[in-house]
Order: structure tokens, then sequence, then C-alpha cells
């Protein structure tokens, strides 16, 4: 029974028009001989023009992905919030507190060179071994804690950045980042939010996010971290709703501690007083307890006066 479809394998095997087909062989027409009930096409109509080829000999490199570099403190609000399993992000890491507690990084920033004083060595020690073991690169001011240690080029970056705002170790990290051409930054686990860090630290911060801007890179952190966030505009933020009521409510706390100290002080005073009062008790009752008793009687528990009296 003839098959509805035939397929290609049917088509070949059938009988060809030039010679009976042996077992296994498909029938294929001799390339000089028309196919039957088709016009016969002469090779060169196929012919075209050679088009020279051009072989460069210094191709083009294939571009590479973006830099995207996180940074990593060791403030608990966000240091876990790092991309440490998005591979398109580079992990740059810093600080003894962050010891053991990362999931991965690929460079590791220790720019102090107090580790080795006396009220340091408690836990410098243990640093440096741990920094000494790392098999990614070590940036530091030199190797005289780690043999694998990178100098960090600082004379470069004070070239190009200026000298006036390097105040934390994240404000080398973030130059460095912007000198190695990196197209965004992240910020995690650094919160700057003490009161040392936000008067000597976090200008620098705030000079580097303003350069990054400048330069095209995107600067980022969590909303669980409070880097980002600006300070008031000297003269137009105390005069905003927000503003007058921050000073307000300052004034009303600060009265009412002062009220209350007053009353401290007060009572401090009284228990003074009264303390003193109960020492003097305690002195008289421990010595001149049994005068009462002993009233006109001499040492030997005679009247005043002697035998004669």
């Amino acid at each position: 029974m003839p098959k509805l479809t035939e397929t290609t394998n049917d088509q070949l095997h059938k009988r060809g028009p030039g010679r009976p087909r042996k077992n296994g062989e498909m029938n294929i027409s001799p390339p000089h001989e028309s196919l039957p009930g088709a016009a016969y096409i002469h090779p060169q109509a196929f012919q075209v023009d050679a088009v020279p080829i051009n072989y460069q000999l210094n191709p083009a490199p294939i571009p590479q992905r973006p830099l995207k570099v996180a940074l990593i403190g060791t403030a608990p609000s966000s240091r876990m919030l790092a991309p440490y399993s998005d591979p398109s992000w580079t992990i740059w890491a810093c600080s003894p507190g962050n010891m053991g507690a990362l999931p991965r990084y690929e460079a590791w920033f220790e720019i102090h060179g107090s580790l080795l004083w006396p009220e340091n060595k408690h836990y410098g020690e243990p640093y440096i071994k741990f920094l000494s073991e790392l098999k990614c690169p070590v940036y530091m001011q030199d190797k005289r804690y780690c043999q694998n240690a990178t100098p960090l080029p600082k004379d470069e970056l004070v070239k190009e950045f200026g000298p006036y705002y390097f105040t934390s170790s994240f404000s080398w990290m973030l130059a460095m980042a912007m000198k190695m051409g990196a197209s965004e930054i992240a910020l995690f686990g650094i919160d700057m939010a003490s009161r040392d860090e936000y008067i000597l630290q976090r200008p620098g911060a705030y000079h580097f996010f303003n350069e990054a801007r400048k330069r095209g890179i995107k600067i980022s952190a969590p909303y669980e971290s409070d880097i980002l966030q600006p300070p008031g505009l000297y003269g137009y933020s105390e005069v905003t709703p927000f503003g007058r009521k921050l000073i307000t409510r300052t004034q009303e706390l600060k009265g009412r501690l002062q009220e209350m100290r007053q009353q401290r002080d007060s009572l401090i005073q009284n228990i003074t007083y009264l303390e003193g009062a109960l020492e003097d008790i305690d002195y008289v009752s421990a010595i001149w307890g049994g005068v009462q008793n002993n009233s006109g009687l001499d040492i030997e528990g005679k009247p005043e006066g002697g035998l004669n009296g």
C-alpha cells in the first residue's frame, strides 16, 4: 500500500532514470546529466566575483564585564546583605571584625600600621596570622607585617584625589575602586554613625561619593545602612519643619534634664547630710551607748567623789 506522504529516504531509494538501483544503493544522477523534467543550468552560472577577506592581525579584544565592587564593613545591620552569591560582583573586605565572618572576598584591605603596638597586640597578632594565610590580594602600607601583602599605591591615589579626604579605610577603598575603573560601588556594613566616625571620617566618604558621581560611577547602599544620608544644608535645613522640630525637641529634652539634675544635686546634698548624721549616731551609739547607765559613777562603779563622797 503506498504511503500518503513519502519521506526523503523513500524518494532517494526510488529507481532513477539512468540505471537500475543495486541493493542498498541510492540513485543519484551524475553532475553532467540533467535531472528528469528540469532544465540544465551551466555551472558558470553560479560563479561570482571573488571578494577579498580582510584578516586582521590585531583583532579587537573581547570587551570585559564592568567592574562592580562591593565594600564590606562590620556594621551588623547590612554586612550580610552584600551580593556574595552574585559572581558579577567583586567583594572587598577590611577590618579584623570580619575575620571568618564573610562567605567570600576577592581582596582585603588593612591600612593600619599599628597592629603590633602594645595596646593592639591582643587582636593584632591573630589578625596578622589571618592576613598572612589569605590567597587573595591583601592591600597594606607595606610588607612589614605580611610578606604576601601588596603595598597600597598611596602616592598615586593622593596625587589623583588630593590629600584632604583620606579619613578612613573606606576612603582608600573607594579611591582604589575608582582608580581601577569600577562602574558601580556598593557599600555594606558601613554606617559611620558613631560620633568620632561622623565628625572625622564621614566627610571623607561624602567627598568620594561626590567624586564617583562626577565620574559616572553608581554608588549604592541598602536601606538598612544610613551611610548615604547627606548632612543638613547649613542655614537651610534648620528652618524646615523637620529641622525646626528637631531643634524644639532638643531644647525640650535639655530643659527636662536640667530640672532633673538640679533635683538630683539637691537630693545628693540632702543624702550626704543625712549619711553624715547617721555616721555620727553610729559613733555615739558604739562608744557612748552606756553613758546613761553609769551617770554619777567613777571607773570602779562607785559614786564620784571618792570614799568620803
